[in-house]
Order: structure tokens, then sequence, then C-alpha cells
């Protein structure tokens, strides 16, 4: 294949100093980070949806692309049988500030046909993806964008050049590159590269380098202060990869990562650190194992950029990554925009905060007749000595263990305020004893990453094979979706206004008015705005309902034993906040959750030696309640505003 070098528009150069086959790196110039996606999403760190596929067949992603509203930024070739390839992409809302004015991608392009394609449309490439479909034959996936309007850029590209070439390029045209792709043809490397010019809004400070291990790319990062925005991996383990300067207004929180096991590995990483991939590159490794790698970029909102920043301080490694267990922010204003979201969508174990489900259930059954609240309720005592907070052992279910509450209601009251495990189980026996009914009901009323299956106060533990096995007994749940069984009920989506159930449900959910624990926050921000008279007011207004889980639990070595101790904290539930509105005091109303799962602990606070304190647990969990309080801040602030 020969040189093919497109230039589109023009630019002024700038003098440059390139040493052969390393690394360049512009002048210094006024940068910041991109204000939209017009040039490519590499530095724009506004908040959007995105998704990521692998393994998927052209017309999947065409599936993927219009159920999701969404626009290709990334795509990369997984594999080719018989010269088809399947695909690993990524994509993004194409809305707001990802939004183009046009874009198309294609595959099984020759080099002419891109050219063409490119001349047609009026395009402007940001992905240019090699790869061969046998023989020896290259052939090309694209991604470009429409060049016009506000989108229009000075561009370039070139294909089937050599490192040198790109050298020559950059020199004479003043471009930076904004994609690199590396492939062999008839036993010789040569280069795929995309290019805008290095001014105005799209001026940055920037480097590209070839054949860099990851401990030379580590090291290259750290002195030009810089951060990564393409990396390749070629097939001899070593990577090129282009970063822009991380510094001063076009600084943003990052991350980059080698070696993920599955893309669903990938996505967790990215959501638990509230970001978005801007690149992922994957390949099989030297022992045939799929392997990926992904360099992210901040997608958080400030508010829940504080909380990442809180609860990172307990929750990541030294090294800033999510090896301590999932954990959850996230709150709502009912009826109204999402306030916190730190991977609320993660499916993890609640614990007791799941008992809302079962209440919602009952409710339903009262609120269609099916049931009533004065009626008897029956529950087992399996161990006198754990009272409420047993694992249930059906074998126990006998007429010698029976227990009456004084009502189903009373039942009810019972299980929510105490927590009561006894309680919960009775109720689901009451409605059949299958967890599948209570997850149809989830489902029905939009849970749907919530998926029961085994009796709260369990905790992966079976009683029966007296083994640990979360695989089969979690109770996955998310923050978002606990938060959207109060929200459903407070605006009456979920239990109607014509009927009592509303009430009684949010009679059980532990009403409480004050601020509690709370009015630490509201005095600080009350204080800060001079309002200090107004803080011990405000806080008596305050309204919450909701509930909480805590489980100490174990993940299970190769027999089923307790391989490593962990913990689980969770909460759940409504508060209101007053605010005055012209003149009148009324609330803003918001849903929330918040959780952390899953977290490793050498130990239990004083439950294996008694008066023995656990301090990695006791620092864990008093680092969840400290930031389930400081999840209110922002909104405190904003409602002292109108007092």
């Amino acid at each position: 294949m020969n040189l093919l070098l497109a230039t589109l528009a023009t630019a002024t150069a700038l003098a440059l100093h390139v040493p052969a086959q390393a690394g360049m790196e512009a002048l210094e110039a006024l940068e910041a980070l991109d204000v939209n996606a017009s040039t490519d999403d590499h530095s724009v760190n506004l908040p959007t949806s995105w998704w990521t596929y692998t393994n998927v067949t052209a017309d999947q992603v065409g599936t993927f692309l219009s159920q999701n509203g969404a626009r290709l930024t990334e795509i990369e070739v997984y594999s080719v049988t018989s010269g088809v390839p399947r695909f690993t992409v990524r994509m993004v809302k194409n809305s707001g500030a990802y939004a183009v004015p046009g874009w198309w991608w294609y595959y099984g392009l020759t080099a002419a046909q891109v050219t063409s394609y490119v001349n047609a449309n009026n395009g402007r490439l940001i992905e240019l993806e090699p790869y061969d479909i046998g023989g020896g034959q290259i052939r090309f996936a694209v991604v470009m964008v429409s060049n016009t309007a506000g989108a229009a850029r000075a561009w370039s590209y070139l294909m089937g050049v050599s490192s040198a070439q790109i050298t020559d390029h950059i020199n004479s045209s003043g471009h930076r590159l904004i994609d690199l792709d590396s492939y062999t043809e008839g036993g010789v490397k040569k280069y795929t590269a995309a290019f805008v010019a290095n001014t105005g809004a799209d001026a940055k400070s920037w480097q590209w380098w070839i054949n860099q291990t990851p401990a030379s790319i580590a090291s290259k990062v750290s002195s030009f202060q810089g951060r990564i925005v393409k990396l390749e991996r070629q097939s001899n383990g070593t990577y090129n990869f282009i970063q822009v300067k991380n510094t001063g207004s076009d600084n943003s929180a990052w991350w980059y990562q080698y070696g993920f096991a599955s893309m669903t590995d990938l996505n967790n990483y990215g959501l638990q650190v509230a970001s978005r991939p801007i690149d992922i590159t994957t390949y099989v490794d030297g022992n045939g194992a799929r392997r990926y790698d992904a360099v992210f970029i901040d997608n958080a909102n400030a508010s829940t950029r504080r909380m990442r920043d809180l609860l990172g301080k307990t929750f990541l490694d030294a090294n800033g990554n999510p090896t301590k267990g999932i954990f959850e922010s996230y709150l709502k204003q009912v009826n109204g925009a999402v306030k916190v979201d730190l991977n609320s969508a993660r499916r993890a174990e609640t614990g007791s905060s799941v008992k809302a489900l079962y209440l919602l259930h009952a409710m339903k059954q009262v609120e269609l007749g099916l049931d009533t609240l004065n009626s008897a309720f029956t529950y087992y005592e399996y161990d006198p000595t754990r009272g409420p907070y047993i694992c249930p052992t059906s074998s126990k279910e006998v007429a010698a263990n029976e227990r009456q509450a004084a009502s189903f209601e009373a039942g009810l009251d019972q299980m929510m305020s105490i927590s009561d495990n006894r309680a919960a189980r009775g109720t689901l026996l009451r409605y059949g004893g299958s967890f599948s009914t209570l997850n149809s009901t989830a489902a029905a009323s939009g849970m749907t990453s919530t998926t029961l299956r085994h009796d709260d106060g369990c905790a992966y533990w079976n009683p029966t094979t007296f083994r640990y096995d979360p695989a089969s007994l979690r109770n996955d749940t998310t923050a978002a979706n606990l938060a959207h069984l109060y929200e459903g009920v407070w605006n009456q989506s979920l239990l109607g206004s014509a009927h009592s159930a509303r009430d009684e449900f949010l009679e059980s959910a532990n009403p409480t008015l004050g601020a509690g624990a709370l009015q630490a926050i509201i005095n600080e921000e009350a204080a800060k705005q001079g309002k200090t008279a107004q803080a011990a007011a405000f806080g008596a207004l305050v309204r919450t309902w909701g509930n909480t889980g805590k489980y100490n639990t174990c993940l299970p070595d190769d027999n089923g034993g307790c391989g490593q101790k962990v913990i689980v904290r969770s909460g759940t539930g409504l508060v209101r906040l007053p605010v005055y509105t012209q003149g009148f005091q009324t609330y803003r109303d918001y849903a929330f959750g918040h959780l952390i799962s899953d977290t490793p602990v050498p130990c239990w606070e004083d439950t294996e030696t008694p008066g023995t304190n656990c301090p990695a647990d006791v620092d864990y969990t008093q680092a969840h309640d400290a930031a389930a309080n400081e999840l209110w801040r922002d909104e405190v602030r904003e409602a002292l505003k109108t007092w």
C-alpha cells in the first residue's frame, strides 16, 4: 500500500522539534479542556451516558446505537472470521455537549474507499482502524463526523505510512495526532493516523510515542504531567500512545489500566470512579486470554466528584484503584434531576435496605384489596438467642416455633423498625414463599437491577449446605433502584393517593422529624452563609424516611468456607429539606441510596472476641456513615440560601 495523505483546510504550522522515532511535544499554548466533542471526546469531562460492547457484529452495533440514541466514538476489530469482522465499540449519547451535526461509520473499506467516503460526507475521521481480512489484505473500519458548521476543523489523515512520515507531516502541517494505529503489511510495519490543527480551541501541549513498555509510559506521563488520550497495544506487547498536558485549565481527573479480564470489569472500574472510557484496546495475551486496556476521563458532576473524592480516601487503594469492594452514592430530587450518581447502577448486596421491597409488595396487595393490615401475622422464632437478626432456616418453621404479631401492620413495622429478619421471612411466606414474587414486583416497579435470592439475614450463607455461596445467594440491587422505590412511593407512581397503603408504607418506613446526624452539616453550611441563628430551626423541620442494612459475611474459599471476611453497609429512603418560596415555607423532596458492599476486612467489630475492636471495620463503617451525611451538603447549602 502506498502512502496516502489527505489534508483538508489549512493551518498555521508551528515550529516543532521532534526526536526521530521517539515522540513530539507541541509548543506551549493557551489550552483548556474541550467544552464539547466537536473535535473528539478525548478531552471532554462533562457528564454523559456511555456504553461499551465487545465481540459484536455490525448489525448488533447498529441495534445498540439505535436503542441508546448514541453515536460511535471508537471502533476496534475484535476478531475476523472468513473476512468478516466482529467489533469492540465505544459510544456516547448523541446529545448535549457530545452531539455532532452528522456522523458515519463504515468497515471493510479499502484506502481509496476511505477517502471517497470522507469526501462524499464532507467528513472528518476520528477513528481509523486497520485490520487484515486474510492473506495480508488490509481493510479499514472508520468513524467520521461532519466537518461542517461549528464542528469544522482543519485536519488531515495518513494511511500506510512509517513513523518517520508521521513526524514529517506533524512538522510541516502543525497538526496534532488524535488517533494512531499500527499494522503489518507485507512484513512491514505501517501506521494510520488522524490529526487536527493544533491551533485555537484545539491547541494543546502534547506528545506521541511508539514502542513503549508500561513502565516507560508511566515515566513519560509523569515527567510530562500528561493525560493519555490514545493507547494502542501492539502484537509484541509494547504500546503506542498519545498524551496531552494535564495541567492548568486542561486538567482533569483521569485513569488508565491494563489487562481487564472482561468488558464488564472495565465498565465496573469506570463506573466506580465516575469516569468514562475514552480509549479501549483489546487483544489476546501470551497466555491466550482475552484482555482489555482502557483510558478513562472524569464523567462526574461537581457533587458526584465531591462524593467520589470523599469516599475515595478510604475505598480506593494507594494507586487510586477500586480494590476495596463496591461503593455507591445516589441522590435524586423527587420528580427532578439526579444530583449525585456515583456507581449507582452497580448490582450489589445491601443487607436489610432491601426490606423496603417486602414492604412495597405488601402494600400493593393491600391497595389491591388482596390483603389487610389488621389481619393476623405469623412468623417463626428460629433461635431465641439471636432473635430478630437470625438467618431463617426453613426446617424450623414448625408449629412449636410459631409466633404471632399483634397484626400484619405490626409485623411490618417490626420488620422495618428493628430490621426483623423473622418478620421479613414471615412476609415472604405469607405470599407463597418464593422470591420470584418479590422479584416480579421489583421488575414491575422499574427496579430492573434488583434480584432477591436469599432470606434477609443469611448474607451468602446457606444454612442447609453450611457453605458461603454469593453466586447463588446474593441479593442484588443498586443504590438507584432503592431510591427509585422510595421516589415512586412518594410521587404516588407505585402506591396511589386514593388508598391508605401509601401512608401506611411511609408510617412503617421509620419516619423521623429532625435532622439528627445531619445537623452538623446544616450548622457548617449555615455558618458559611451567616445564618447560624437559623440552623436549629432548619434542622428541626427536616423529615426522613427509610431503612439501613448491615452485614458481616464472607466471600468463599474453594470449599465454601470463609475465604475473605467482608462487610456490607447501606441506607436508603427519603429526605425533605425545608425551603422558602415566595415567602412561604415548603419542602424539596429527595430520594437517596448509598452503600459499601463486599469491602474486605481482616476481622469484624466486636464479634470474634467480645470487647476487641477491629479498626478496619470501624474505619470503613465510619467512612460510609460520614459520606451518607455528606451526600446532602450541596442540597442543604442550596436550601439554606432560601432562608
